[in-house]
């Protein structure tokens, strides 16, 4: 096939050159571009996984957002890859798989945050206990990674146009159920906090060492008991409210920050996928980097700058609370161990 300079149009189709319907992406990936965000998850990969060690959370931390920076990395390196090698198949299923699962392991760390939030200010004002969140939530976000992988699979391993798209749909099914996930997520956050500024409590106060706290493994007891000792500077207060300190305020921004941008790029997602691969939407490099590349790395950023480890430590939340985050890293390493 005779091809023109990238600027230039082609007569047969009236798009540029640099748009090759010979490639399975649509269109030849900018290098520089791909290469921008690889360096950029690699480098905010590379900064969570410090802060995962700095902070001592890399129980939860890094099966979640250091993963997610990893996973992308894949997928961009997949793009660099088809820049170079356009009529291979095998870079462009990499990256489309890659950047679909990656933020699925981000949003599993925006449920644990929550529950960390909900510790310190106060359970009572929630409608499901801790526990429940962390199972309800990490739950569903397994299911969609699932989901994604199956469809991934079935997309990946196809012979036929409509093998690939029956794919699709199942990936489709996966992202939709992530996203449900994060806007009931979304949405209890904001009524958790309605009832804590009108201070309606659904429950008595549950204080630290009360009987309905889960219990620690013996090795944890000390600690547990000396945080006990010295009464939470969060559980002594009386008022939810109390509990708003600045670092608390500062986390819960950048947790809005971050799921508002992932949100985006879900919604981006689905109407990608169910635009259908060879679609118009599909086969618009700037769209994807816009609406899925600039969104990711910026939460990657934000998470970084309000990162949970340095706001709201372990040793400020509540025994109770350090028995439900404890509950969640046994989830989320057993989820990790499945996709890895």
């Amino acid at each position: 096939m005779a091809v023109g300079p990238p600027s230039a149009i082609n007569p047969q189709t009236g798009l540029p050159w640099s748009v090759r319907y010979d490639s399975d992406f649509g269109f030849v990936p900018t290098l520089w571009v791909c290469a921008l965000f690889v360096a950029l998850f690699s480098i905010t990969g590379l900064v969570h996984l410090y802060q995962a060690f700095r902070y001592r959370v890399k129980k939860w931390w890094i099966p979640t957002v250091v993963t997610c920076g990893l996973v992308e990395v894949l997928g961009w390196s997949g793009r660099v890859w088809g820049s170079q090698n356009i009529w291979s198949q095998d870079p462009y299923i990499m990256q489309i798989v890659c950047t679909i699962f990656a933020p699925s392991f981000m949003t599993a760390a925006f449920f644990i945050t929550f529950i960390h939030i909900i510790t310190i200010i106060g359970p009572e004002y929630s409608r499901l206990s801790p526990m429940i969140y962390s199972s309800l939530f990490v739950g569903v976000d397994v299911i969609a990674l699932i989901i994604q992988s199956v469809g991934g699979g079935m997309a990946a391993t196809a012979s036929t146009h409509q093998g690939s798209a029956n794919g699709a749909h199942v990936m489709v099914g996966g992202i939709i159920l992530q996203m449900a996930a994060i806007t009931i997520y979304s949405l209890t956050s904001i009524e958790y906090f309605w009832r804590v500024f009108i201070e309606r409590p659904l429950r008595p106060r549950d204080v630290a060492g009360s009987q309905d706290a889960p219990s620690l493994p013996q090795s944890e007891a000390p600690t547990l008991n000396a945080a006990t000792a010295e009464k939470s500077k969060y559980v002594n207060r009386h008022r939810g409210t109390d509990n708003l300190t600045p670092n608390v305020k500062s986390m819960l921004l950048g947790l809005a920050i971050a799921t508002i941008l992932v949100l985006i790029r879900s919604v981006y997602r689905t109407i990608e996928l169910l635009d259908g691969w060879g679609g118009p939407i599909i086969s618009n490099q700037t769209l994807f980097d816009c609406l899925d590349g600039i969104p990711i790395s910026l939460a990657m950023v934000t998470l970084s700058f309000f990162h949970p480890g340095r706001l709201i430590p372990e040793h400020d939340i509540s025994a109770y609370g350090t028995a439900q985050t404890m509950s969640f890293v046994q989830i989320t390493s057993t989820a990790s161990e499945t996709f890895h």
